[in-house]
């Protein structure tokens, strides 16, 4: 009888713990309609401000004489898929220009 009972003991603690995990999330400010407002008066207007001047010109830049290879073999930097990923990107001193860019297609 004693290990009927530990055994029903046990299976209705894991029993609520599994409950407990399949339970429909919470309502969260993060996730609905009223997100955009909500957070939009959360964020500093100098951080907005700060982001917003850093999206202006390109971290990086492909001149004429940057070597872009496919998969191996060199083509141009405009012949490259949109699916190809970097495999490698070696740039020049002043950290702005591209001096070899290596991608690979996914398959």
């Amino acid at each position: 009888m004693k290990w009927l009972t530990l055994t029903v003991i046990a299976w209705l603690s894991c029993f609520s713990v599994a409950t407990a995990s399949l339970s429909p999330p919470r309502k969260s400010p993060l996730f609905g309609k009223e997100a955009s407002s909500t957070l939009a008066a959360k964020i500093p207007p100098l951080l907005v401000k700060q982001v917003a001047t850093q999206g202006g010109e390109p971290e990086f830049a492909v001149t004429a004489q940057t070597e872009v290879l496919l998969d191996g073999k060199p083509c141009a930097y405009s012949d490259v898929p949109a699916n190809a990923s970097i495999l490698r990107m070696d740039v020049a001193t002043d950290r702005k220009t591209i001096v070899t860019i290596h991608f690979r297609t996914r398959k």
